[in-house]
């Protein structure tokens, strides 16, 4: 299939909980739902579409995806399909109860 926002941004994920997420507010972290990213254009442009389309979906096997969720001191490693309207840009993951987020540059360099 074809990217329905223009373009498939591919990130390759490994990622490690602690014991300690036991004993937080939400004793499972999800980094993969399409909800907590957002695409911002090189221009500064927020993208105010959905990232997590059905076509960024279907692209790679279940094998290949990164987990929904992970527990307490689990790691993972897998990957996440965003479809982003540009070449170039910054996508940002943030989820609503945390403080901080991470946020990562496209074309990587």
């Amino acid at each position: 299939m074809k990217p329905k926002n223009g373009h498939f941004l591919v990130l390759d994920v490994a990622m490690e909980t602690t014991p300690a997420l036991a004993k937080s507010v939400n004793p499972e972290f999800g980094i993969s739902s399409s909800y907590a990213w957002k695409a911002i254009a090189a221009n500064g442009t927020t993208f105010n579409g959905d990232l997590g389309t059905f076509e960024a979906v279907m692209c790679m096997n279940d094998a290949e995806r990164f987990p929904s969720t992970l527990g307490p001191a689990e790691k993972a490693t897998g990957k996440i399909v965003l479809d982003v309207p540009t070449t170039t840009g910054v996508v940002v993951h943030k989820q609503g109860f945390m403080s901080a987020g991470w946020e990562w540059s496209y074309p990587a360099k």
